[in-house]
């Protein structure tokens, strides 16, 4: 029978063991869940004070996107200006294509010929032009240069 009794004790004693490690475990748990808790605490006070910024945020980029939406709809026009251009001046390449093939060499330097005086009478005027902006720009220069003494007048304020 002591035998029995000895089982019995040391059942017991492996029992209070398993008992004792199984408490220090979940102490440390319960530990963990408080610390956890006072986290969780903080995160929220911190997520109450950024939510409404956020939501501010939020808006604003939405108005944001809907301005770039109006601003981009608007070049809309402007993109179909540069279509209808680049159509016209491929139908004038066509109509001038066409003509030329039809017109002899002479009959084309005939209709040419107005405008090429024009362009050589305009880079003309331009020549005169930048000429005569360079003169007036030199004529200045020299005056900068006379007024380098001047020559300080009385007032009668001084003394």
């Amino acid at each position: 029978m002591d035998i029995i009794y000895l089982g019995i004790l040391l059942c017991s004693i492996a029992f209070a063991i398993v008992v004792i490690y199984i408490s220090l475990v979940l102490k440390r748990l319960a530990d963990t869940m408080k610390s956890l808790g006072t986290s969780m605490g903080e995160l929220e006070k911190e997520l109450e004070y950024i939510t409404p910024q956020l939501t501010e945020t939020v808006r604003e980029t939405d108005k944001l996107v809907d301005d770039i939406g109006e601003k981009v709809r608007a070049t809309d026009d402007l993109f179909d200006s540069v279509e209808d251009i680049g159509v016209t001046v491929n139908s004038l390449n066509e109509v001038y294509s066409e003509k030329s093939k039809t017109l002899s060499d002479v009959e084309l330097e005939k209709k040419m010929k107005p405008f090429v005086g024009g362009i050589t009478w305009s880079e003309a005027a331009v020549q005169l032009y930048t000429k005569w902006k360079a003169t007036k720009r030199k004529d200045k220069n020299e005056l900068m240069v006379q007024q380098t003494d001047i020559v300080p007048v009385k007032t009668g304020r001084e003394g």
